[in-house]
């Protein structure tokens, strides 16, 4: 039986496993030379038989769809949300053109250090910060479809509802989550996105499955743009 308190242990384990991470990567002979400046954003996910925690740390997302539909999903650290501004104010930065300093497009993530170097303030407190907001679902066997995880290249040219819908209508022909994935990233592609792409499926008891008809319904609109090409 999962308890208040074994919740609140698996949140922070999750919160501090983030901070400990930000803090040993800055250790990397790459990143204390100053070879490479770069950062990552992260989104992560830990099911339990009742309950499913979600933490995300820059502009990945998380979505939990049901019936096709997103039901939940994280929010984009982005400079322009006025909690960030205002931390990112109080560090002595500032948000221009939508962005920190006018650089950087995340207001959270893992490494990008030359922007969490103020004095006197803590990781989390810096003008990007390395802190993840962490979500506590309950699960519902019957209605839970999957969640989705993915960055910013899939989001770019996909909505919330688009990839749900679609996805959804993928698992009605195939039960191959590898195929249906690369055929999101696929997708991706000829919407023109041309960042970073990435995404984790991860599939509940109440996800669709192969039907006879939606697998008839797609040989026949293959069959007839194969025909209309000829």
């Amino acid at each position: 039986m999962q308890t208040e308190e074994f919740q609140e242990d698996v949140m922070k384990g999750i919160h501090n496993g983030f901070l400990e991470l930000d803090n040993k990567m800055r250790s990397l002979p790459e990143m204390t030379s100053g070879e490479d400046k770069s950062g990552t954003t992260a989104v992560c996910a830990f099911v339990s038989p009742r309950l499913i925690y979600i933490a995300n740390c820059g502009d990945s997302r998380a979505v939990l769809c049901r019936a096709g539909s997103p039901v939940f999903t994280t929010q984009d650290h982005k400079p322009g949300l006025p909690s960030e501004r205002e931390r990112i104010v109080k560090a002595g930065g500032n948000v221009m053109i939508q962005r920190v300093n006018g650089s950087l497009a995340v207001s959270r993530a893992l490494g990008d250090y030359e922007y969490k170097n103020v004095e006197g303030r803590g990781p989390c407190e810096q003008l990007v910060s390395p802190e993840p907001e962490i979500f506590v679902r309950d699960r519902d066997d019957n209605e839970d479809e999957f969640l989705v995880l993915a960055c910013d290249g899939i989001w770019d040219v996909m909505s919330n509802e688009d990839l749900c819908q679609y996805i959804h209508n993928r698992l009605l022909i195939t039960d191959n989550l590898q195929e249906v994935t690369s055929q999101v990233i696929d997708t991706c592609l000829y919407k023109g996105s041309r960042d970073n792409m990435s995404i984790v499926l991860v599939v509940f008891p109440g996800a669709p499955t192969p039907t006879q008809e939606a697998i008839d319904a797609e040989k026949e609109l293959d069959a007839t743009l194969e025909r209309r090409i000829k």
